[in-house]
């Protein structure tokens, strides 16, 4: 299988590419960080030799890179990702003016799946995976005005309440996917998982003393690896561990705020607004 994992260089992004190694696939891993993005491409194939490895620098947020790495994939796609974060940063921008949080998180990937359509309608078995959290249940987005998921005010920006509002996007937009596609009849899946409590180097900017007590990278990837490879799914489901937090993958129903149908469709209408990029009728 061809697979590209953003935030491919460490974290639940790199233990789902070990997964996908080890059975031999051909992984691309993007991530933003140059030195750390090589390191894990080279220890891959050192480990895993019969594995195909190629390694892009790239920024999810920047919407001009997705746009040129994009044009670069020709091949069919059989699992799009959509793995990359951030979790509390300060108060920043991207390059076209969007909050980083929801740039990263939502936007770009919104952008880099439509970009990757036709490669991903090549596949025999295609399907998107969309990266939520536990904390999507906080998520209060209205997705009544293109400004508020721009979220461009220094002094309207709440980094937690932000964070929470990014993964329910993460989490409506795979929905929303999942009711276009079937609408129109594509093979395309569209799953959303979440990894619980896990330590995948998000925490930085929020360090807890109990984290000790959280599952490890490799623990919390089970409820991605199981939306990329699980051949029961039929796309439209949530996977996460059976207990929120902890435990072993399973189907899970996520918020009322998150089924809202209505919401599905205003945030995909403002995310093409924001990327420019009309997807999907």
């Amino acid at each position: 299988m061809n697979i590209i994992i953003t935030g491919g260089s460490s974290g639940l992004g790199l233990a789902s590419a070990e997964a996908f190694a080890e059975a031999g696939h051909n992984i691309t891993l993007l991530a933003r960080g140059e030195k750390r993005l090589l390191e894990a491409a080279e220890q891959l194939r050192m480990k895993y030799p019969d594995a195909h490895i190629e390694e892009r620098v790239l920024d999810v947020s920047n919407l001009d890179q997705v746009r040129e790495f994009a044009k670069e994939i020709t091949h069919p796609v059989d699992i799009l990702m959509n793995n990359a974060g951030l979790m509390g940063p300060d108060f920043s921008l991207s390059i076209e003016g969007i909050e980083s949080q929801m740039a990263t998180n939502h936007i770009g990937h919104f952008l880099l799946t439509s970009l990757l359509w036709e490669q991903l309608e090549q596949s025999a078995s295609p399907r998107v995976i969309s990266l939520s959290s536990v904390v999507h249940r906080r998520g209060r987005i209205r997705a009544d005005s293109l400004e508020e998921i721009r979220g461009s005010k220094k002094d309207a920006y709440d980094r937690w309440q932000r964070y929470a509002d990014t993964k329910l996007a993460c989490l409506l937009f795979a929905r929303e996917l999942d009711l276009r596609t079937k609408q129109l009849g594509s093979k395309v899946q569209s799953i959303a998982a979440h990894p619980g409590w896990a330590l995948t180097g998000l925490q930085i900017n929020y360090p807890n003393r109990f984290d000790f007590l959280a599952q490890s990278a490799q623990t919390g990837s089970r409820s991605q690896i199981k939306a990329a490879t699980d051949a029961s799914f039929v796309g439209g489901e949530f996977v996460g561990p059976k207990w929120e937090a902890w435990g072993k993958p399973a189907l899970i129903k996520g918020s009322k705020r998150s089924n809202d149908l209505e919401l599905m469709k205003r945030l995909w209408e403002i995310s093409e607004e924001l990327t420019g990029q009309k997807f999907l009728p």
